[in-house]
This record gives C-alpha cells, structure tokens and sequence, in this order.
C-alpha cells in the first residue's frame, strides 16, 4: 500500500515514498508507472507537488518519460536510487566542515593512488592543468573552474571508479553550498600559497611518491578548509 505524503509541501518526501515502492519491488524495471493524476491521488497531494518529485526523479536516472506513452521505470532505477540517496543524506543537516572532513580524507587517498598509477599521458594533461593555475594567479583571474580542474583530474588518474563517484557528490554539494566563498575571498598570499601546493602535489605524483602526494594533499585541503571557517564566520557576523 502506498501511504499518503506526511509533508505535502515538500517533493522531496513524496519523491522517497516513491523510490520506497520502487525497493519492494512494487514497479518492475521497464515497466509503465502510474500517471501524475493518479499518483497525486494515491500520496494525496497536489498534483505540481507530483509533477516536482517526478521530475526530480526523471533527473536522478529513475524514471523516464515517453511522449505520448507516459513515464517508466528505468531498467538501472535500482542502481540510480543509490546515487540519489546519498546525494540526500549529504544534504540532511550536515556541517560544512563535515563535508570537507570527508572530501579530505577521499581526496587524499586518491591522491596516493594517483602517483602509484599515473602514466606520462597522465603527468603531461595533470601539468598543462598545473600551468593553468600559474598562469591565472600570476594573472589573477584564478578561478574556481581552474582549481577544480586540477583536483579532478588527479581523482581520475586514480582510476577508483567508486571513490570517484562519491567524492564528486561531496564536491559538488560543497560548490552548491559555498563554493565560491573560498575562492572569491583569497588574499595574493593565498593565492600564490595555493599554486605552490598544487605545484607539491604534482611534483610527487610526477615522481610517483605516494605517501609524499598524499601529505602535500592533506595540507592543502586542510587549508582550505580553515579558509572556508574562517569566511564562514565572517559571513554569520554580517548576518547578525
């Protein structure tokens, strides 16, 4: 039995319910889904309230839309819900610090496995995007792209697929939060110091040096860090 909506004011519960069906095996891959009215009916609520959590489900890889035949579910729904919870979970009352906590110690792992495997293909695009950074702080029109860049493809150089996936997640929850907040308040000091630690951090990979990658990516990250406290409590001082 589908149970009503106990917040109808949020899609985001009704989209749950949903995928709660979709677990007990209530729709089967592939196969035709209810239609928005009857959905509505069925969860008692509105049916813009319904038409958001499909949506938002169509976006997660569960469901698909067929014009002029209606919605179904996907034959990988099973393997998308998983994506799509944890990018909940990362939402539901967690810290910023705790995120970067996460993304730290992920990102230095990855890191390691990056100078165990990196290849010369490998060290060549990770230093046109090394030289990307040095040329936009000397410039200074550093941005956040460019950093990311760099870090990005370290994490592929790794080549740990699962690791991968979930320090994205975290990473992109963190730019939805307060990504900019770093790298729009970075002071020339900063700046420069960011380009020297990116410039450790190839070096030891260039030279496969592990343990070493993963200090320098360590420190930097944990820099970072007390540069997003310490403009996180700028920012509540301003609101109070």
């Amino acid at each position: 039995m589908i149970k009503p909506a106990t917040r109808t004011t949020l899609y985001e519960e009704v989209a749950k319910q949903i995928l709660n069906v979709v677990k007990r095996g209530e729709w089967k891959p592939g196969e035709k889904i209810p239609g928005e009215v009857e959905l509505s009916k069925s969860f008692q609520v509105s049916r813009n309230c319904m038409r958001e959590a499909l949506k938002a489900l169509e976006l997660s890889g569960i469901i698909k839309s067929k014009p002029g035949r209606g919605t179904f579910l996907r034959e990988d729904a099973l393997r998308n819900i998983g994506k799509l919870e944890l990018l909940w979970v990362l939402r539901e009352d967690n810290s910023l610090e705790e995120l970067m906590e996460i993304r730290i110690s992920i990102e230095s792992h990855l890191t390691y496995l990056a100078a165990e495997h990196a290849t010369k293909e490998d060290i060549e695009k990770l230093k046109k995007s090394l030289e990307k950074v040095k040329d936009s702080v000397e410039s200074k029109s550093y941005s956040m792209d460019i950093g990311i860049e760099f870090h990005m493809l370290i994490s592929e150089i790794s080549n740990n697929r699962i690791l991968i996936k979930f320090l994205n997640s975290i990473r992109d929850e963190l730019l939805v939060q307060r990504g900019a907040l770093i790298f729009e308040h970075l002071s020339e000091e900063e700046l420069l110091r960011e380009f020297e630690e990116h410039e450790k951090i190839f070096e030891y990979i260039k030279n496969h040096q592990p343990q070493k990658a993963r200090e320098a990516m360590y420190k930097h990250l944990n820099n970072a860090l007390e540069i997003l406290k310490r403009e996180s409590d700028k920012e509540d001082n301003d609101n109070e």
